[in-house]
């Protein structure tokens, strides 16, 4: 690596922007630009220093690794498992009328996730959230595999798809349409907020906790034919509730980092010691709304043995939680990997639950 090769620019210079998204002479040049540095960051006088290789000097991954990692495939269950939760419920309940659609609809919610993870890269690498944390994962961008503006165009083609591969959904299930406007109105609030990112701000989580929890669901369920009801919209809520955890926990793994940059999200504004006690509340919310939604649509046995399973495992994960004494050193990372853990044995004990009922459908004839 070329390690004398640095630049430091400020937002009002020409260059940044090009400097940014690897735009420009870049391309043209086969260099690539790295911040490495970032100073003020928003502010009018934010400065970033970028190291530029040469394209040669990008240890770049095999293709596949590389799509992986853009489209972020390990959590591709946060998609899966509502489309799953739906297909078991409404095949339990003699409510699955539209098989074509629902195919169409997960095809499409597949390409729109992925289309949506790339965007969210392209902010966070745009408004500074991988310019100023350690990054916990590999980030395409960040890691110079590919450019910003690249990564940019490639997450509208994936989105364009799932539109194009969706339509036909429209004109089969009519309130598919009611739901997609209620889901592009918040997208699009979304994408005007300062910063429109869920990592920055309070209104980007509450758009994340509907989209990915009864705008999903309701969705997915729409498409099959089977209509809205409550239990589809508790459902939503409960998932909803554990995915805005995951993003709890990893802005709360930058708590210290995030701060002193200036990003402002529910972790930041709390500070620490407040932080630490909200994740402890709101799993415990999260388990609440996990009896009750089993307390009122599931079987007595899973509704005892699914709480019971997930309150044990979520207590030693609450006092790893609350015996953190500082933001320094590695217990915030280990807090976000015990923190996944808990929601994949909960993922664990829901996907189980609805397989059996299945089976019990089928008379266990499979």
């Amino acid at each position: 690596m070329n390690l004398n090769s640095f630049k430091t620019l400020k937002r009002s210079d020409a260059e940044f922007e090009d400097y940014l998204w690897g735009a420009g002479t870049h391309l043209q040049n086969k260099t690539v630009p790295l911040p490495v540095k970032t100073l003020n960051l928003g502010e009018t006088n934010e400065t970033v220093t970028f190291q530029v290789f040469t394209h040669f000097e990008i240890n770049r991954p095999s293709v596949w690794t590389l799509i992986a990692s853009l489209i972020k495939v390990h959590t591709y269950i946060l998609v899966l498992m509502p489309l799953f939760f739906v297909l078991a419920k409404n095949f339990v309940d003699d409510r699955a009328r539209d098989p074509f659609s629902i195919i169409l609809a997960a095809i499409a919610s597949l390409f729109l996730y992925a289309g949506l993870n790339i965007r969210n890269d392209v902010i966070d690498h745009v408004y500074g959230y991988d310019r100023v944390n350690i990054l916990k994962s590999n980030k395409p961008i960040a890691l110079g595999w590919i450019t910003a503006r690249q990564a940019s165009k490639i997450s509208w083609v994936l989105m364009g798809l799932a539109a194009l591969i969706a339509l036909p959904a429209f004109f089969l299930e009519r309130e598919l349409i009611s739901v997609m406007c209620v889901v592009v109105g918040l997208f699009m609030l979304g994408q005007f907020v300062k910063q429109n990112s869920y990592k920055h701000n309070r209104v980007g989580e509450v758009i994340l906790f509907i989209l990915v929890g009864a705008g999903l669901a309701s969705g997915y369920q729409v498409s099959l034919g089977a209509g809205i009801d409550t239990e589809i919209l508790v459902f939503g809520v409960m998932w909803g509730f554990a995915v805005l955890f995951l993003i709890h926990v990893n802005n709360f793994s930058h708590i210290l980092t995030s701060s002193q940059a200036g990003i402002l999200n529910t972790m930041t504004r709390m500070g620490f010691d407040k932080a630490q006690r909200f994740l402890v509340t709101w799993w415990s919310l999260f388990c609440g709304l996990w009896f009750i939604y089993h307390y009122n649509y599931a079987s007595l046995i899973w509704t005892i043995f699914g709480t019971l399973l997930l309150v044990l495992w979520s207590v030693p994960l609450f006092n790893k939680i609350l015996k953190i004494r500082s933001p320094l050193g590695s217990d915030l990372d280990m807090i976000r990997k015990e923190a996944y853990r808990a929601f994949i044995i909960m993922v664990f004990i829901l996907f189980s639950e609805n397989f059996w009922y299945v089976g019990e459908k089928l008379n266990w004839s499979f």
